[in-house]
């Protein structure tokens, strides 16, 4: 059930994500207007996670999930009446802050939920709520705004992410743990949970490697004449989607630090081969490869944190983790703008896959010293 509610809930974020700069011409806007749709979409997220993991610890984790959901639905219908550039970057700073309660309280429930035995395996088909998503619904979207039709993008949208609401009350939430806390304002260390700092730091690293593929690619395209890079995002969310639970239930058995070490190196692999790119079965061949690398990796270190944590502490543990990863899309994708000034735009994809192997380096480090430990 939590996989479902997710799963529509997502549908109905990337139905947007792709379409709103397009919405946003229709308005009068321009491109830095398209641009700080997205900009002010993740700054309410990350301004919400740290106190939404808190709640979710204090407070449990059921409201916090209806919420969300609620705030996203209701602003995500009110697209219909942006009549103003205004208007609709508040709606998409509230949708973010919708945003910011659900995932943080999903990613958390699927940690309370999955199997200790088979936490990989768990977490891996968890994450395919974004990965199916990632590959239908941004074609969907676009095919109804090519019809000119954003009133149904709009209410498809809203309608997904109200499914996912009525879905949340069907979720067996499973029983808290600890006492509810009585209302007191948080203090700055139970917002952030030093346990998950490592896994945060990698998958910092990993999604600063996403924000050129995001932000460059079809500069990239137009570059090299690789004709239409939108199916490189095709064939990294279809080889994501069937990765995550294969290599969850990899990492169950031989390690969650191995595995997110073997998924950073097909990461670095995979920006290599996009960086030498001539043609386009050499662009389908990166993807392939760097889908391979981000479906392993990321659920692995996403498990790190469950594992390590305490599950009184796994909200703010949780948000901790996703706001490293919004973070390194956001830095990723700025780095990028700056180093293409200075490198070629193959230069900066070898850049991405440098950073790639620093986090390989620190991993390995990370798990000596770990096995040191034991030992004494």
């Amino acid at each position: 059930m939590l996989l479902a509610a997710s799963l529509v809930y997502f549908m109905g974020v990337y139905l947007l994500l792709p379409t709103l700069p397009l919405y946003a011409v229709h308005l009068g806007g321009g491109d830095a207007i398209a641009g700080l749709l997205m900009g002010i979409f993740t700054v309410a997220a990350i301004s919400v996670r740290p106190l939404t993991g808190w709640a979710l610890d204090a407070y449990g984790r059921k409201a916090i999930l209806v919420v969300g959901t609620l705030i996203s639905a209701v602003s995500i219908f009110a697209h219909e009446w942006a009549v103003s550039i205004m208007l609709l970057l508040a709606l998409r700073f509230i949708n973010g802050l919708g945003f910011g309660l659900q995932t943080t309280a999903a990613s958390t429930l699927a940690g309370d939920m999955a199997p200790r035995a088979r936490l990989g395996e768990g977490i891996g088909f968890f994450t395919l709520a974004i990965g199916v998503p990632m590959a239908i619904a941004p074609a969907v979207g676009m095919w109804l705004v090519d019809r000119g039709d954003f009133s149904a993008l709009f209410l498809l949208a809203g309608r997904l992410t109200a499914v996912s609401l009525l879905l949340c009350f069907f979720i067996p939430f499973p029983e808290r743990v600890g006492a509810r806390l009585p209302f007191s304002r948080p203090s700055f260390a139970s917002l952030f949970e030093r346990g998950s700092s490592f896994p945060a730091a990698m998958v910092f690293l990993l999604t600063i490697t996403y924000g050129p593929i995001l932000s460059l690619l079809a500069l990239y395209g137009v570059d090299r004449g690789l004709g239409n890079v939108g199916v490189f995002f095709t064939v990294y969310a279809v080889v994501l989607t069937a990765t995550r639970p294969l290599s969850g239930r990899l990492a169950d058995g031989w390690g969650f630090e191995p595995t997110a070490a073997v998924g950073l190196a097909f990461v670095g692999v995979g920006l290599l081969t996009l960086a030498a790119a001539h043609s386009l079965v050499v662009l389908l061949l990166a993807a392939g490869l760097y889908g391979v690398g981000f479906g392993t990796s990321q659920p692995s270190l996403q498990a790190i944190v469950i594992h390590r944590v305490a599950p009184a502490r796994r909200g703010a543990a949780m948000a901790t983790f996703l706001i490293a990863y919004d973070l390194g899309l956001t830095v990723g994708s700025v780095i990028a703008g700056f180093l293409a000034g200075v490198l070629t735009l193959g230069g900066v994809f070898a850049f991405s896959a440098a950073l790639a192997v620093l986090a390989i380096v620190l991993l390995v480090v990370h798990m000596r010293r770990g096995a040191a430990a034991l030992v004494r």
